[in-house]
């Protein structure tokens, strides 16, 4: 798809600007947040990375050095906070915390986008080989990337439905004032979207469909519940579905990645015909 690469675009911005809020919220009370400016320790030293990182993702400069930085963040501070109060991230206050770890650490493949200073500085300044030969490496690595990002991110939100039809996982933690997720206060019956959907997902099947359903669940979630409670994503808790959201809608574009049912049946086909060509010769 033509238009792809510039969703890739707009999916680091969004991840950029969604990130940002935490280190406002750490560094100057942003949207009501507790300030910590005790910076010796490792959550108030968070702030400054998270300003200045959702920063640069949103220009676009360094942007694979910046991923690459705050998907680490992002895994301590699971590790740290989260993960101790249960092994599901839907129960245990965590999801925003994984999804912005799978995220990033698929933007560390994929690059900033055409949308981007980095792309800018390489149409005019010729890359060295080395920096060249790093690029490419990289970006070899991005179908499987974005195979493992999808198949976490279908997972987790699979549970949600589980959880909307059959009350399992229950919400045992979230972060202060932003209340119950959007995507578990929507009708009952999208709970089967969420569980079929993320299904095929997970395995990569049917993916582009099953991605653009998942990303309309999600708007739907935060457009129906979380954008009543405030316009700042962060105190309405709607940082999730609006990650799940662009994440969904690119998918939608790009195709689910090399570990996949879509790819593996692609290849059959391609097998099959190249065969049945060559019985014709």
């Amino acid at each position: 798809m033509k238009r792809a690469p510039y969703l890739l675009s707009i999916l680091r911005i969004a991840a950029g600007l969604l990130f940002m809020q935490h280190g406002g919220e750490k560094l100057w009370g942003f949207a009501g947040g507790r300030i910590d400016h005790n910076f010796p320790q490792l959550h108030a030293l968070a702030g400054p990375i998270e300003l200045i990182g959702g920063m640069l993702l949103v220009m676009g400069l360094f942007a694979r050095t910046t991923a690459f930085i705050l998907c680490g963040e992002m895994a301590v501070a699971y590790f740290r906070t989260w993960a101790p109060r249960g092994f599901f991230p839907v129960s245990n206050g965590g999801e925003e915390a994984v999804l912005f770890c799978y995220v990033f650490l698929w933007l560390v493949t994929t690059g900033a986008g055409p949308w981007s200073v980095d792309a800018l500085i390489e149409k005019r300044h010729a890359m060295g080989y080395a920096l060249a030969a790093v690029k490419q490496t990289f970006s070899s690595w991005e179908p499987y990337a974005r195979s493992i990002t999808r198949a976490m991110l279908a997972f987790v939100f699979m549970l949600h439905g589980y959880r909307l039809l059959y009350g399992m996982f229950p919400q045992l933690a979230r972060r202060g004032g932003a209340g119950q997720m959007p995507l578990d206060q929507l009708p009952a019956f999208t709970g089967y979207i969420a569980i079929v959907g993320g299904a095929l997902l997970f395995l990569g099947l049917l993916t582009k469909v099953a991605s653009l359903v998942l990303s309309l669940q999600a708007l739907a979630a935060y457009l129906l519940v979380a954008a009543s409670r405030s316009p700042i994503p962060l105190r309405a808790g709607a940082n999730e579905v609006l990650l799940y959201f662009f994440v969904f809608l690119y998918l939608a574009a790009v195709g689910a990645g090399i570990w996949s049912l879509d790819f593996m049946i692609q290849k059959w086909r391609a097998a099959a015909a190249a065969s049945q060509l060559n019985r014709a010769v």
